[in-house]
């Protein structure tokens, strides 16, 4: 059974903010000065003398402990360390329970569905000996003062399937209820995993709202670590929890974050053994690094990141591929010959150092990686050829194709459109701007190629957002999704609604009933038909080409040789398993 869903919009708290994320390349914002935290968060120091303590590096302060308001990775390294979801999900796609006793299913009753109704409600089962550090017990509660500032319309944030869910209702200290206007398959990791993490009703102060409250600078740990000091634009300095859960864990006794902003002095203090880990090593610094004997570089098992071209099927500066179609892109012809034109192996093998791997279905991720989508080929001659039977061909001998009979476009319009990416991300995505623009050139195609902060491109439309306001022709950059389960993600840039300026991602513009039809299928809990579903999507979107896929980046986190137990998981970040990190003697 489907479910439409009604997305929250972008402005105040924003998808804006969940994409600028997948991207890893915010700017540092502005930080308060942070002291110590209370008394009742302050862990007794470890004996200097035995202390066992690491060192990690990142670029910049996190913005917070709160990884659903600013999510630029940096706030989730901390925010695992401190504070823990409801679940989690390991390197291979597993949902494993965290503050939960178990995970809820039908066969253990967990989850009920209204077969009259469509209606689901899941009940959740709290672990009984988990504390705050100052002792007060985790309950249901906790979880209820979470969801109520979430939902807040005010202060609250969005997170992925809130818009399902009607209401949560304590059972008792240790159970509690979410009541979801449909099925939501995503349900396991909706109060936990990359983002989402539980806060104490006790010590956050609700007045404050969800995206201010103090407590998200000076969290109260229930976690393996405690914040003892934040120096910003310094240091974040982490001691052992003693309240912690697990028997004998964490094994360090502290953790220290240092901000290095400078990424060539990163690579240099863990080469010099002068740092412990490097968070999200790119493809460059793994390829530095990947013989060092003082350093390993772990990946994780399984991609996330699709680098892509967003084409806008509207006009530039227009929302509407109906009423105003894009002159370049609304013949699918053209957009299978861009594809056709792209040396995706040249890329990768050049700039990404070997480590990409390519990438042409949103479904190339277990468990739905089933669906036998063809590879596309690099052929140019083919590329010209669609080109041609677009009515775009070279007339006047300059290299550029003119619109002679063309579908959208006036008779002698050049083929010359801006090809945009955002400057954040660095060197590698600027050559690959730059290699895509010359292959282009050699099928009769001009790409201009242009760059924009990050911040501009991803606002909001009252913001003048470039992809809002489809202030575009043609974009780069990658994104994916956390956890095991593409549907949220595929709504979002797929369905007709979020075509809607600021009620989604589908910048593109592209709606299809048939897309819409089979997204809403595949909001169940049949996975069966979620296959197939899936597997139907995945044709539609290889035939129609609203986006091209072209290759997966690389997900690693480089550590030094003395620390064991760390992997790169790319459905949460490095800290997802902190507590069990040791220092080999």
């Amino acid at each position: 059974m489907g479910n439409t869903l009604s997305f929250k919009t972008l402005s105040g708290v924003g998808l804006l903010v969940l994409l600028i994320i997948t991207m890893s390349a915010c700017a540092a914002p502005s930080q308060p000065s942070a002291s110590a935290p209370t008394t009742a968060t302050q862990a007794p120091n470890p004996a200097a003398a035995n202390a066992s303590s690491i060192t990690i590096v990142i670029p910049e302060d996190p913005p917070s402990f709160n990884a659903v308001i600013s999510d630029s990775g940096y706030d989730a390294l901390v925010m695992h360390m401190a504070l823990l979801g409801l679940t989690a999900i390991d390197p291979d796609g597993k949902v494993y329970p965290v503050l939960a006793a178990e995970l809820p299913t039908q066969e253990n009753g967990g989850v009920l569905i209204d077969t009259a109704t469509g209606m689901m409600d899941v009940t959740w089962k709290l672990r009984s000996d988990v504390t705050w550090a100052d002792g007060t017990p985790v309950t249901a509660d906790d979880v209820l003062f979470t969801y109520q500032a979430i939902i807040d319309p005010n202060t609250g944030a969005w997170i992925p399937g809130i818009d399902l869910v009607i209401g949560v209702d304590k059972i008792d200290d240790h159970q509690f209820v979410v009541h979801f206007n449909g099925i939501y398959p995503s349900y396991l990791t909706l109060f936990g995993n990359n983002q989402v993490a539980i806060w104490p009703k006790h010590y956050c102060k609700a007045e404050q709202g969800f995206q201010s409250w103090d407590c998200a600078r000076q969290p109260l740990s229930n976690g393996p670590f405690i914040l003892s000091e934040w120096v910003t634009g310094d240091h974040l300095t982490f001691l052992r929890n003693p309240k912690y859960f697990e028997p004998g864990k964490p094994n360090l006794d502290s953790v220290i974050i240092k901000i290095v902003p400078d990424a060539t002095v990163r690579e240099t203090m863990m080469r010099q053994g002068d740092a412990d880990l490097l968070m999200w090593a790119t493809e460059q610094v793994a390829d530095n690094l990947k013989n060092d004997t003082n350093v390993k570089v772990s990946i994780s098992p399984t991609s996330r990141f699709a680098m892509r071209l967003y084409l806008n099927l509207a006009a530039k500066g227009t929302t509407d591929p109906i009423t105003s179609p894009n002159p370049f892109f609304s013949d699918v012809r053209v957009r299978q010959a861009i594809r056709s034109a792209i040396d995706v192996d040249a890329i990768t093998s050049t700039v990404w150092h070997g480590f990409a791997v390519p990438v042409w279905t949103e479904l190339f991720r277990s468990p739905y990686n089933t669906c036998n989508i063809p590879r596309p080929k690099f052929d140019p001659e083919a590329a010209k050829a669609l080109l041609e039977q677009a009515g775009w061909v070279d007339t006047d001998g300059d290299g550029i194709r003119e619109c002679k009979g063309c579908k959208t476009a006036q008779d002698g319009e050049k083929f010359k459109f801006e090809l945009l990416t955002y400057s954040e991300y660095g060197e590698p995505l600027t050559l690959t701007q730059q290699l895509i623009g010359e292959m282009l050139k050699n099928v009769g195609i001009q790409a201009d190629l242009t760059q924009s902060q990050g911040s501009v491109m991803w606002a909001d439309s009252a913001s003048g957002g470039i992809e809002q306001t489809g202030n575009f022709n043609i974009d780069l950059y990658d994104d994916g999704y956390f956890g095991n389960d593409p549907i949220d993600f595929l709504w979002k840039y797929y369905n007709s609604t979020a075509s809607t300026p600021d009620q989604g991602w589908n910048i593109g513009r592209w709606n299809n009933p048939k897309m819409d039809e089979l997204l809403n299928q595949a909001y169940t809990l049949d996975e069966k038909t979620r296959q197939q579903d899936f597997c139907e999507m995945a044709k539609l979107l290889d035939a129609e080409l609203p986006q091209i896929l072209l290759f997966s980046t690389l997900n690693a986190d480089a550590h030094s040789t003395r620390l064991s137990g760390v992997q790169a998981n790319v459905n949460s970040v490095v800290s997802w398993n902190a507590a069990d990190w040791k220092i080999i003697k």
